[in-house]
């Protein structure tokens, strides 16, 4: 069983990790695991102690059925995907897979971890908190623990979007239901986080053929679901 973060507290969130082969976090973990990496990741992310103590990871990082974990191996596969990958946070050329790490380090205040609804298949993967508050990303259960690795590396690009000032425009109108953007021309964090996984899709180094595919069925998703004018595009 998980504590709440940031509170001595027991709490009723426990581990679903399910297949980490699947998933590609055993994948991941290797070069996560270096001291340069998590220092990296902590620093750019301004991560706290306080929100990944008590369960979440904070005391053992390279555990990849814990949280912090499965999130460092996120913002690995977003910064050094890309063959020619951003070596500074300041570098926005190139495409999507280059800049998403730069663009989500830059936007994003800091990355908190908390149960949410305590179960991988229900309630949200992330929320952003901006303006008169403490300015923040909370990372929940289902994006610890109901997405495989690429997929939390565009939530992250997606959150970074919202944590740029770009709400979602388009109420309930699109298929899913929430989440939506009014169209592709918006430029909402639905688009950004679709041009991550397709370039993801197409370019994508240092991974296997199985994140690409995911990569691939999550764009597609997002293309069918969440705009209320579908902009048509088919990733193949």
């Amino acid at each position: 069983m998980c504590a709440t973060a940031g509170t001595a507290l027991a709490d009723s969130c426990v581990y679903q990790p399910g297949n980490n082969n699947d998933s590609g976090d055993n994948f991941y973990i290797a070069p996560v695991c270096e001291q340069r990496f998590i220092d990296q990741f902590w620093n750019h992310f301004d991560f706290d102690k306080g929100d990944w103590d008590d369960g979440f990871g904070y005391d053992d990082p390279c555990n990849v059925n814990q949280p912090l974990a499965r999130t460092f191996n996120a913002l690995y596969l977003l910064a050094y995907s890309a063959q020619d990958y951003a070596t500074s946070t300041s570098d926005f050329s190139g495409n999507a897979l280059r800049w998403g790490y730069p663009y989500s380090a830059t936007k994003i205040d800091e990355l908190d971890g908390r149960c949410g609804s305590g179960d991988k298949n229900t309630g949200a993967r992330a929320t952003t908190y901006t303006g008169l508050q403490d300015n923040r990303t909370v990372l929940k259960w289902p994006f610890f623990y109901g997405e495989v690795v690429v997929e939390r590396a565009g939530t992250i690009l997606h959150e970074a979007r919202h944590a740029g000032g770009k709400s979602h425009n388009g109420g309930t109108g699109c298929p899913r239901k929430a989440s939506c953007d009014t169209n592709w021309a918006y430029e909402g964090a639905n688009m950004y986080q679709v041009l991550y996984l397709w370039w993801f899709r197409v370019a994508g180094t240092r991974t296997t053929t199985a994140m690409k595919n995911r990569a691939r069925s999550e764009a597609q998703s997002i293309i069918d679901r969440g705009f209320n004018t579908n902009p048509g595009f088919v990733i193949p």
